[in-house]
């Protein structure tokens, strides 16, 4: 193998080839990064054994080969090199050595071989659609954040799904849930079906943010999904991983029928509430932040040995609404998830929750669940 190639088109290679690369796996080799130079590509694959990208572009080919050397090494290598040089990579077989060189610059890797790379195999068929980098910031960019974490959870991941005509995702921890749509392309309707009959599947967190980071910017993204495995990729990156199992909790009551008790707010307004109190907010009491209505507005207040204060945010309120305890930590969550400037709240102490919803982006829907209040502070907050 022996190629040349501009630095900076082989380190955005190397950037996206090395990213599923495995921190000090027990098996050396699958620590390493497979390259591959052939009909006047290059290519560089890692995989983690759940997770595998492999990431290409043109180079100026002089024999073709494949080897293997060490990820992590060889992105700080790229990385060094002086930028818009011309790198050229020299693979010698018989010492089973990569050379590097760019002007004055030589390096040596030590190489493993390609045939014994741990490349997964997969059956890339199933159902198959297009979508584009910015739906794929609208789907997962929110749901996956501080979500879907929960450790052998059925809410552990984010829920990829066809829910009411649209495809949804949704990520929750059982007391916050974000879940946002996109028209259906066509296509999606055949993803296969769960547990429960709703066509879907469950990704986990790290395959998730993995997509936006390769995706984000994408044009066009082609996506493959079968009971086993998601598949993603555009002309120049190939993204492959495997599913979470098991069927996702039914979270449709908790996102249907918001109740007609209404707080219309400014987001920014509110959120800035929120930062000047959460602080106060105590671990132990799962960072709780009391709320209510007034003829003020809506009050935001906390109480604790190591300080409070309260707030209150101009609101049009409709209804009564009595206090209510919510995760402060959640809040702020939640109000950064909205780009839209004015959103709605609805309390629903019956079925103890908040919706949260924004007219101009009817494509985003938030849950927080409500929490106790202590009896003395059961009356509301007050504003003097």
């Amino acid at each position: 193998m022996k190629l040349k190639i501009n630095r900076d088109k082989l380190a955005e290679i190397v950037t996206r080839g090395v990213s599923s690369a495995p921190k000090n796996s027990p098996a050396i080799i699958a620590n390493n990064a497979r390259i591959i130079a052939e009909d006047g590509m290059l290519h560089v694959a890692t995989t983690d054994f759940q997770m595998q990208v492999e990431a290409s572009g043109e180079c100026e080919l002089s024999r073709d080969g494949s080897t293997t050397v060490d990820a992590a090494k060889l992105k700080q290598v790229v990385d060094r090199l002086p930028k818009g040089a011309e790198v050229t990579i020299d693979f010698d077989e018989a010492k089973f050595e990569m050379i590097v060189k760019a002007g004055r610059s030589r390096t040596s890797f030590p190489t493993l071989a390609a045939e014994d790379w741990p490349a997964r195999q997969y059956k890339e068929d199933g159902a198959t659609f297009v979508l584009d980098g910015a739906d794929l910031v609208k789907l997962f960019s929110h749901t996956a954040q501080e979500l879907s974490t929960v450790p052998n959870s059925a809410m552990q991941g984010v829920f990829f799904h066809v829910a009411n005509g649209r495809l949804a995702a949704v990520g929750t921890t059982g007391m916050i849930l974000i879940m946002s749509s996109v028209p259906l392309p066509e296509g999606a309707e055949e993803m296969p079906q769960d547990g429960s009959g709703r066509p879907g599947v469950i990704l986990s967190a790290e395959t998730v943010s993995q997509i936006l980071r390769l995706f984000r910017s994408a044009e066009e993204v082609q996506i493959v999904v079968n009971e086993h495995s998601i598949f993603v990729s555009t002309p120049t990156t190939r993204f492959c991983s495997s599913l979470l199992l098991g069927t996702y909790p039914n979270y449709t009551p908790l996102v249907s029928n918001p109740c007609e008790t209404r707080i219309k707010l400014e987001r920014e307004a509110c959120a800035s509430a929120v930062a000047l109190l959460e602080p106060f907010a105590l671990k132990d009491q799962g960072y709780r932040l009391q709320c209510a209505g007034s003829d003020e507005g809506f009050v935001v207040a906390v109480g604790s040995q190591t300080g409070g204060g309260v707030d209150v945010v101009e609101a049009d309120i409709n209804g009564d609404v009595a206090a209510f305890g919510l995760n402060g930590q959640f809040i702020k969550t939640m109000l950064g998830s909205f780009k839209a400037s004015t959103i709605q709240m609805h309390p629903d102490h019956q079925n103890r929750r908040v919706l949260f919803q924004a007219e101009d982006e009817p494509s985003m829907i938030g849950v927080i669940g409500m929490m106790n209040i202590s009896t003395e502070m059961a009356a509301g907050p007050t504003h003097d």
